[in-house]
Formats: structure tokens, sequence, C-alpha cells
């Protein structure tokens, strides 16, 4: 009976186990042009290790509740030092394995030249300071996996 009571928990924690595990988010700004421009570009790292299907429905700023477009691409080998990248469709996840989901989010100051928009004109930005919300579906069953924090790399600043 004990035997009997371990294989069902162990069963039910396979069961209610994430599907998409959150490996490593972050974050990078790069500066460039001569109208200053900010680019942010984010990347989100996850594992999935179920072979089925998942489809990602959508990435939202958790501070906005807006949807923002991305890209999803699978890491052949992540322990190499130049890993082969395949874009995947989002909608279609079977394989398992570690894929990456892309996105940016742009800020432009102005022109800075005469007679043009005021320079360090802030325009609103979708930043993602507050984190972002994946929604996927695994057959029918919708879920979610929140991204609460954003790593910082080091910021370019190129000319």
């Amino acid at each position: 009976m004990k035997r009997i009571a371990i294989l069902f928990l162990l069963i039910s924690s396979f069961s209610f186990a994430q599907d998409l595990k959150l490996v490593k988010a972050t974050k990078q700004t790069i500066n460039s042009g001569a109208s200053p421009t900010s680019t942010t570009n984010y990347m989100i790292e996850i594992k999935k290790s179920k072979k089925c299907k998942i489809s990602i429905d959508s990435l939202v700023n958790t501070y906005t509740q807006k949807s923002n477009p991305f890209n999803v691409v699978k890491v052949d080998d992540p322990t190499v030092l130049s890993p082969n990248y395949q874009k995947v469709d989002a909608s279609k996840l079977t394989d398992k394995g570690i894929f990456q989901i892309t996105f940016s989010s742009i800020k432009s100051r102005g022109s800075g030249r005469p007679g043009t928009p005021p320079m360090n004109l802030m325009v609103p930005v979708a930043e993602f300071t507050q984190g972002a919300i994946i929604y996927y579906r695994v057959g029918k069953k919708k879920k979610q996996l929140l991204i609460e924090s954003f790593e910082q790399l080091e910021t370019i600043n190129a000319p």
C-alpha cells in the first residue's frame, strides 16, 4: 500500500509540473544614432522538458497589460560557444529543449536638429520594468509563465 501511495505522489507531481521552465531573462540597451535612439532587446530563455504540443499565444507587459510581438528560436546545443538557432512557429512547439523568446522596445528622444521636435523629447515606450507574462496552451489548457524581472546586461553606446 505504501508503494502505491508513493507511486501516486510521484505521478501527480509530474503531471502538475510546469510545462515551460524559465532558465534566464535578460535585457540589453543599445543607444545609437545622430537622433538619439535607445533600443532595449529582451531575451527569455525557457526549457521545455516534455515532448508535447505547446502554443505560445502572447507575451504581455505586466505593467501596461498590452501584448508585444515576439520571435521564438530553438537553441540546438546551448553548451557550445556558438550554438545553432532555428526559428520556430510559436503556435507549434512540439520538440523538447531550450527555446529563446526575443522582443524589443524602442525609445526615440527627438532629432536635435533646428526646427524639428525638441531634443530630449521622451516618447512613451513599453518598458518591461515590472516583468512580463507568457500565455500559452498545452492542449486545451491555458497556462502562463511569469517573468518577474530581467537581468540588465551592459549598455552599448554606439555612434
